[in-house]
This record gives C-alpha cells, structure tokens and sequence, in this order.
C-alpha cells in the first residue's frame, strides 16, 4: 500500500508533496495508518489531535495515543481540548455539526499561525460509499451523489482512493496502533447502519463491489464536469452579476429545454434548494418575492433579481461644500467648471451654484417626494417617475436623492436632474456634479 500511496499522492496531489501539511489524527485505525505513510514518506507535516471530551477517559487514551507517538518520532503536535457539550447547549447545534466546526476552524487557525498550506485527513473510500448511500436515501442531485471530493480548497483526502480492509490490512502488517471509538460500533446512527447493515450486504452480493462502485464515482464526475459545463453555458447567456445583485433573464432561459434545472443550479448558490418554490416564482406575476435568511428573488417582469438585504441602504448624508465627498456610499464628483457645451446626462448634471444652498444632503426617496425632471413641462412625483421609468422594486429601494438645504430635490441620482436648477446663459457660477457608478 505504501508503493501505492506513494504514486496516488505524487499524481493527486503533487503541489503538497513538496508543502506544509497538517495531519487530523483522532487515533483510530484510519488516521493512525494516515500518520505512519507520511512518516514513511518523510513528508513535511505536523499532527493535530482534536480532544472533543465526549467519552472521559477513553478520550483522553485516543489524546494519548497521538501524542505519544508523535514525540518518539519528533512529529510536531497541536492538541486541543474543547468544551464540546457546553458549544451545543449554547448554539442548539449537533454535537457532529459542533464537532465538525470547532475542528475545522481550529485548523485553519493553526495553518495561518504556523504557515501549513493543506489539512489531510484519513476518509477512505469506505468513507465515500458510505456518504453516497446516505445522500441518496435522502434525495439528492449529482454533486451529493459524487460524496466526497479529494480536494476542498486547502483541504485534501489523499486515503479516498483507499479502501477500510486495505487500510487495516496495511495497520496489520506493519503493527501500526490505533484505539477503536466504541461509538462507531452503534447503530443508532445513519452512517453506522449504512456501514454495519447495508454496505457488508452489497460486499456479499458483489465481491468487487467497491470497485465497482469507484468505477460508478468516475462516471458521475465525469457527467457532473459536463452539467457544470452547461450550467457555466446558461449563466453567461442568462445572467448578468452586479456588486449590488444578480439578474436572471427568463425570456432567454426559455431557450433551454430544462429551464427548471438551470435555475435550481443558479439559485442553489444564494440558498434557494425549493424546486417547488422556484417554479412558483418563475411562472408568477411581475412582483413576487421569495425570501431566505440572507436574499430576496423578486420576480419583475420577464427577470428574476436576486439581492442581498442590507442595512447600509438607509441613510442621511450631508455635504457642507463641494470637497465634502469622501464619506458617502458611493463616489459623487462636484467641480467648479466655465462656459461649455452641458451634456447633461443620467451620470452628469450641471446646476446654478446660485441656487445651491449647503449642505446639499443625499438620502433614500421618502413618500410625497416630487420635483420638476429636467427637459419636461411641470411637476411630477418621484413614485410616479420610477413607475414611469418601469424600476423594479429592488431599483426603487436602491436610488439615492440628492436634496438642496432648502428640501428642494436637485437630482434623482443616476436618473433625472431638476429643472429648477439648470443652467441659463446668464450664470456666472457652475457646478459640475458627476456619478461614479
């Protein structure tokens, strides 16, 4: 297995043959065996035992275990011991989900502290099985049936390759010690029937059954590159990204045969999952929302606009004087300029500095606004306007408006001056005012 390790590693994942790896030990036959092959290596590495104190004094036995061995080999070793019961009852979480994120954050903070580049760790292709079985129990699309990947960002699985009697065949052989977690024995867990009930079923039916199910893997990655394909394909012709938000345009999307799908996969990444909810949105009138913890879809007309709530679109905003720009949300430009050709525009508006009166003050619309939009005969609400403008809800709650100090509104910014302070052949004095989107 060490030969096979060896060129599995060098292949997979070549870039940290020659970097800073962090080993999660636990002291179980997976791990442990993990630690000896890199030992046997001679890779640049470090260990770290996660001390969860979930089982008195086995826990500390399986601390032990680790930390022992790392000091007879001169294997530098982080050990931490968490309060894990008292992180569930404060948070309501899983003890697993508690575990996991205490874990993985303790981590990476050890990688920044002490320069590691990847954390390995000791899942196997058992593992991957395992999680295959599960995710399809419950409902799920190809990126849940492809189970674990091999590489997560810093994170490696360099075992996945591996199977559970390969890895205690090798721990056998070459009298490697690990400590068994009585817990893994139970069924009351789903992974644990999976590996105790249902997976020593399929072995009997199929002797290859692992290497079938591996060649299985292959196929569905392979099929998950060209949907991701498709997807990469659906987004550049549909969907258009903004700092601000996200539009999806459904007359286009009606081009592609499984429209639904495409959207789901977009949508998934804002944490919308709801098939159901997501065709409701998508055949709804102009107007209807859909919510989640953190973003709103909002159906305007033949466009889906995705949009994260935020708290930094209300606001008053003075300016005292024409330099007075720099703690705004967004960069306005105001300049002293001579006789030229005006060419007022959405993002550029000259004004009569004669009728400025400071601080000129930039705030959010408020009911009842109304001003005299520039090249038109009369007064018009700044509602009325937006409607006219056919502005989504999203673009309605997003314009700024720029007030003089007497409350008379100068410009709706990004959009329409005001009449009342264009420029005449008479002004001595004028203001450029330009947006910077």
């Amino acid at each position: 297995m060490l030969n096979q390790f060896k060129q599995h590693i060098v292949q997979k994942f070549p870039e940290s043959v020659n970097g800073k790896t962090l080993l999660a030990v636990s002291g179980g036959v997976d791990s442990m065996v993990l630690l000896h092959l890199y030992l046997a290596l001679q890779l640049d590495f470090a260990v770290a035992h996660c001390n969860f104190q979930l089982r008195g004094t086995e826990s500390d036995l399986d601390e032990k275990l680790v930390a022992d061995f790392c000091k007879e080999n001169n294997i530098p070793c982080f050990v931490e011991r968490f309060d894990t019961m008292q992180i569930v009852e404060s948070s309501k979480v899983s003890i697993q989900i508690a575990a996991r994120e205490l874990r993985y954050n303790w981590f990476k903070q050890i990688c920044i502290n002490y320069g590691y580049q990847f954390i390995a760790t000791a899942h196997h292709l058992d593992d991957q099985a395992e999680t295959f079985l599960i995710n399809f129990t419950r409902g799920t699309g190809i990126d849940g049936l492809v189970g674990i990947p091999e590489k997560n960002e810093s994170i490696i699985r360099p075992l996945l390759n591996f199977s559970r009697e390969e890895i205690l065949n090798y721990a056998t052989e070459n009298r490697v010690e690990w400590r068994e977690d009585q817990s893994n024995a139970t069924t009351k867990y789903l992974r644990n029937k999976m590996r105790h009930l249902v997976l020593p079923v399929l072995k009997e039916e199929n002797i290859d059954f692992l290497k079938s199910f591996k060649n299985t893997l292959n196929n569905l990655k392979q099929t998950q590159i060209l949907a991701n394909d498709a997807i990469v394909f659906f987004e550049k012709e549909c969907v258009t990204k903004t700092v601000n938000q996200t539009e999806i345009d459904l007359e286009k999307a009606e081009s592609f045969p499984n429209k639904i799908y495409y959207l789901v996969q977009v949508l998934m990444k804002y944490g919308f999952d709801s098939i159901k909810e997501i065709e409701k949105i998508y055949v709804a009138e102009s107007g209807k929302v859909l919510k989640n913890d953190k973003f709103t879809i909002l159906k305007n007309r033949e466009k889906l606009i995705i949009f994260k709530e935020n708290e930094s679109n209300s606001g008053l905003f003075y300016i005292n004087d024409k330099n007075d720009v720099l703690n705004l949300p967004f960069f306005i430009k105001i300049t002293e300029v001579g006789c030229e050709q005006f060419n007022t525009n959405k993002s550029t508006i000259f004004v009569n500095s004669e009728f400025l009166k400071w601080p000129l003050i930039l705030r959010r619309k408020k009911t009842g606004d109304f001003f005299y939009p520039f090249g038109m005969s009369g007064i018009k609400k700044v509602s009325k306007f937006f409607k006219d403008e056919k502005l989504s809800k999203i673009q309605k709650e997003n314009m700024w408006i720029l007030e003089n100090g007497d409350g008379k509104i100068i410009w709706v910014v990004g959009l329409r001056a005001d009449d009342r302070f264009k420029i005449t052949s008479n002004n001595q004095e004028i203001y450029k005012i330009t947006l910077n989107q």
